[in-house]
């Protein structure tokens, strides 16, 4: 068996590793396709199991990597549809779905119609749209990029009549490329994860995240954080969830809470940042479990064997030096594992992560 993994971002690089895992022993080599030269899965290169295959995303470089493959997945979602439709492999998580979460008002257009609970938000045709919107619900307003945006890039938080029109001045002529949604003055922001597994959904308890500036920088797992009514109506939106994206592979889900009701903010088909945690923390990670769903390997009953926290290290927002003085307060009740990516720190981006482990 061999695996094709598009990307070769960290996502990737913490898939592939556990090429040399007991579980994987039917699979005999990993590839990895990467646009970019510098990058994560780079640390990878001396395992004689993982090729490493560099190039553009054109129609004709990705057929040529998908027959070296028996199967691929994705570790991210901003890929050309049209292109993966013509790959004949199989691609889990599977494309149609992709191609529903691509665009981030189509998505919320099938959530609603399949009766899952998501905040109030349009479509943006034109400029009228927009002040339609906001006469019906006033500011604060969050304006979204439809398609490509991820750690917050492309969202934008508009507090009155001055910060929209000076948003205008960049982006009158491109409307349509976002949607407006009404500002969740949220409690907390939760997420959970899991796969589906020969018609089995599996999934971890949820967590709690704390973002800055729309970037994750905390995620943590205690058992007594999260009330127990709001993880039963977590669980019940994700199980209806994965009934509907009928798939193998990771599937996570992100919310708000507000006011004891949960709403969905995205779905990510893949490996996702608020389970980092689960590498040190659960039974088995969220990467493990997202290769015995695509490999159709037995998956055990996922738990949180410890307590704890994930800090992202992000380049000019959150140094590991922040977390670690984070972590000199604590350090009596939790050991740490740092994981860094192999990244430069340019501009803010994420370079690494930090988990705190209950003793």
């Amino acid at each position: 068996m061999k695996l094709g993994i598009l990307g070769g971002g960290q996502l990737a690089y913490m898939l592939s590793e556990n090429i040399n895992q007991h579980f994987l022993n039917n699979l005999d080599s990993i590839y990895i396709y990467s646009d970019k030269y510098d990058i994560p899965c780079n640390l990878l290169k001396e395992n004689t199991k993982i090729n490493i295959v560099y190039g553009d995303y054109t129609l004709e470089n990705l057929i040529n990597f998908s027959n070296k493959c028996d199967i691929l997945t994705y570790e991210f979602e901003n890929i050309d549809i049209n292109i993966l439709k013509q790959i004949e492999k199989p691609i889990f998580p599977d494309i149609k779905y992709l191609e529903i979460i691509q665009d981030k008002f189509i998505q919320k257009e099938f959530l609603k119609e399949n009766n899952l609970n998501v905040g109030v938000y349009n479509i943006i045709n034109d400029l009228n749209d927009i002040n339609d919107f906001i006469k019906k619900y006033d500011y604060p307003i969050i304006i979204k990029a439809r398609r490509g945006s991820f750690d917050g890039r492309g969202n934008k938080v508009i507090l009155n009549e001055q910060e929209l029109n000076n948003w205008l001045l960049d982006n009158k002529d491109i409307l349509n490329k976002y949607y407006v949604e009404d500002f969740i003055n949220f409690d907390s922001e939760l997420s959970i994860c899991g796969a589906k597994n020969k018609g089995i959904i599996n999934c971890y308890e949820p967590v709690k995240n704390l973002h800055k500036n729309n970037i994750l920088i905390k995620t943590e797992y205690n058992n007594n954080i999260i009330k127990d009514n709001i993880k039963l109506k977590v669980k019940k939106i994700y199980n209806d969830l994965l009934n509907l994206f009928d798939t193998k592979g990771v599937i996570c889900c992100e919310f708000f809470e507000y006011n004891n009701e949960i709403y969905i903010n995205e779905i990510a088909l893949r490996v996702h940042n608020t389970y980092h945690i689960s590498m040190n923390c659960c039974n088995i990670s969220q990467f493990e479990l997202h290769l015995r769903s695509i490999l159709d390997l037995e998956i055990p009953k996922l738990s949180f064997i410890k307590n704890g926290y994930m800090y992202n290290m992000i380049s000019n927002l959150q140094t590991e030096e922040d977390i670690l003085k984070i972590y000199e307060k604590m350090k009596h009740k939790y050991d740490i594992k740092i994981k860094k990516y192999n990244k430069k720190p340019l501009g803010v981006r994420k370079i690494g992560h930090i988990n705190f482990l209950e003793i």
